[in-house]
């Protein structure tokens, strides 16, 4: 396995836990609220994006695959910068996290059915 392949499925995990749990975190403790600042999800924004560039270094696999890689980008970047509900919100960065998350386990894996591409 990769480390920044493994590292990109891992934070592409986190996005969704941060986007899914931390409302329930913040009922819990309201001490955790700095975590649901447009700061925050602009910064794991920031994070997945040079994982993933690392990460691609190594992908020698075809277009498709990172296509896959810069939908689910341009999706956690919307979901972090575009004026939507939080129910939206958290619909696209979970969308975009999976995408990541697929793209990084098929890139470390190099299934044959990128190599085509």
């Amino acid at each position: 396995m990769r480390r920044e392949d493994t590292l990109g499925i891992c934070l592409s995990g986190l996005c969704v836990v941060h986007c899914l749990g931390i409302p329930i975190l913040i009922a819990l403790s309201p001490a955790l609220g700095w975590m649901e600042q447009e700061w925050v999800h602009l910064l794991l924004a920031c994070l997945a994006l040079v994982v993933t560039l690392w990460a691609m270094r190594n992908w020698s696999r075809g277009l498709v695959l990172k296509l896959l890689a810069f939908a689910g980008l341009a999706l956690l970047f919307t979901g972090a910068l575009a004026e939507v509900s939080e129910t939206v919100e958290r619909v696209i960065t979970v969308a975009g996290a999976s995408g990541l998350a697929l793209a990084h386990f098929f890139g470390q894996r190099g299934d044959a059915m990128f190599r085509r591409s």
